[in-house]
């Protein structure tokens, strides 16, 4: 009698995965789920929907939608979700990693759902239109977006001959993103939405998993930027351009010259039930690392201070309120601007409540060296 119960349960069992199986993804009629917290929007198995609890907000400004993996190549192993054309989604990143506890970064690419559609037999065949670096791990946040501007039917080839990666920015070290170079990337394309020829910075990116910390190392002079022109991507006309600018470099002379042109100010805000902004002055405003314009309550976010190796003084400002009150950030004792130095760390942690700038404090504090880069590099 055990024995025939037991069967019975297990037929049971069977019938009802059977069942389930065979039930379509849930849809809203035009293939769009309800986009609920666990992005049940699901189409030919690519997760479409806005996952609450994820960490990686990928903003897709073009009119086509996207189709993001990590890695070199498309494959249907490697595919994160897709990302509606105008939308914003929110992607949980430790369903694709086995180390988000600790942190990391990963290489984000993107290819239209066009591109995906004609190539679904063999993918390595797409064209990717998007590349960025994203980091994670457990309450890390990271915002990339996707722009109309370099996802076009114009291209030109670009390789990195260093050992750390690149990220592209048009015309200027705090420019747009155009895109990002692994290191020892060859011959990769990139794309441009006209023949409009543009500078770009190359940004010197890495990840110390030792500390969990980015550094960036950028350009300090125009003579480090390469002028490229987009030409027809069908055509024969693709322009090849390299990084670094210098004809002669080597991997031993590009380290010689890596110097960090900022220093990284990471700010805790303990502040109840209030975003911040940070500035300069209360007036130019600063984006995060990880591309936010705005400091949660009980966010840690680290921001990159253009300085000198000596130091210069930053008048550092954070607000609240929507620009109400203006808290300034100070070492523990002084009035004046902090005096900050480049490649070295700080802490700010800030706290208070009320209605006036008296009710808040805003300390910082200096690391004891500055870091180290040469020992700590690991890229793609």
């Amino acid at each position: 009698m055990k024995i025939l119960k037991k069967f019975s349960a297990i037929l049971l069992a069977a019938g009802l995965v059977f069942i389930f199986a065979g039930c379509p993804q849930p849809t809203n009629g035009n293939g769009s789920g309800g986009g609920g917290g666990n992005g049940g929007e699901v189409e030919d198995g690519i997760r479409w929907g806005n996952q609450a609890s994820g960490t990686l907000n990928v903003s897709n400004n073009t009119n086509k939608d996207m189709i993001l993996f990590q890695g070199q190549t498309p494959a249907p192993n490697n595919i994160i979700g897709g990302v509606r054309a105008g939308a914003s989604r929110d992607i949980n990143i430790e369903e694709h990693v086995n180390d988000f506890g600790v942190g990391g970064y990963m290489i984000l690419r993107g290819i239209s759902r066009t591109e995906y559609e004609a190539n679904k037999s063999n993918l390595s065949r797409a064209k990717i239109e998007y590349s960025a670096m994203a980091t994670y791990g457990q309450g890390k946040k990271f915002r990339t977006e996707i722009s109309p501007n370099f996802t076009g039917d114009y291209a030109y080839r670009v390789t990195n001959i260093g050992r750390i990666g690149i990220e592209l920015r048009k015309d200027s070290p705090d420019g747009e993103k155009v895109g990002y170079l692994g290191a020892l990337a060859s011959n990769s394309l990139l794309y441009a939405d006209s023949t409009s020829g543009f500078a770009l910075y190359p940004v010197y990116v890495y990840y110390s998993r030792s500390t969990g910390q980015v550094t960036t190392l950028r350009p300090t002079s125009q003579f480090d930027t390469v002028s490229v022109a987009p030409r027809a991507a069908t055509g024969s006309e693709i322009q090849s351009y390299r990084f670094p600018q210098d004809t002669g470099a080597t991997w031993d002379s590009i380290k010689g010259t890596l110097t960090s042109p900022v220093a990284y100010v990471t700010i805790n805000n303990n502040v109840e039930n209030q975003s911040g902004r940070v500035t300069i002055a209360g007036t130019n405003r600063l984006n995060s690392q990880n591309g936010y314009d705005s400091i949660g309550s009980g966010e840690i976010l680290t921001y990159e201070i253009q300085s000198t190796s000596a130091g210069s003084g930053r008048n550092l400002v954070i607000q609240f309120y929507n620009g109400a009150l203006d808290i300034p950030i100070r070492f523990n004792g002084e009035n004046t601007a902090p005096v900050l130095k480049n490649g070295y760390d700080y802490t700010v942690t800030v706290s208070g409540s009320g209605q006036t700038a008296g009710g808040y404090t805003a300390t910082l504090t200096e690391s004891a060296e500055a870091r180290d880069l040469s020992d700590d590099i690991l890229s793609l």
